[in-house]
């Protein structure tokens, strides 16, 4: 390549930034553990549909201190992190999308909604869950998909 040109430099520049930060929509940060999250509700929606899997839906707000607390146990547990995988796992930030938090009639944080792959409300939990209660919600929320 050459960088003698200072327009092309520029652009070559500009379109690896323009690449990693497609390559990163959507997806979360690692501070909520090694699960997959996507941050669109949307976009899982879509692909719960396509997968024919439930949503696991995590509201919650970077100042909320049970969520920070979710993030560094409960989402970090290797038994959640395995059961996760039967589930399209979405992290909502309800201060980054209100509207979202507002149509899911979330009134705290954390909460955690289940969603069968066409939309449908399963279950709900408001409140930090430890690993144990957040794998009890799991298996509540797989029997009720299985309906």
């Amino acid at each position: 390549m050459n960088f003698r040109n200072p327009a092309r430099a520029g652009a070559l520049i500009l379109g690896a930034v323009l690449i990693a930060s497609i390559a990163t929509i959507g997806a979360a940060d690692s501070k909520h553990g090694p699960i997959p999250w996507l941050t669109s509700l949307s976009k899982a929606k879509n692909v719960a549909a396509k997968q024919k899997k439930p949503m696991l839906v995590d509201f919650y707000a970077d100042w909320c201190p049970p969520c920070k607390e979710m993030a560094k146990s409960t989402w970090k547990d290797k038994q959640v992190v395995a059961r996760a995988k039967k589930f399209v796992p979405v992290l909502v930030d309800i201060d980054k999308y209100p509207n979202q938090a507002d149509s899911a009639k979330v009134s705290a944080v954390p909460t955690v909604v289940f969603y069968d792959s066409k939309g449908r409300e399963l279950l709900r939990a408001d409140g930090y869950r430890d690993a144990k209660a957040m794998l009890d919600l799991m298996a509540q929320a797989e029997k009720k998909t299985k309906r």
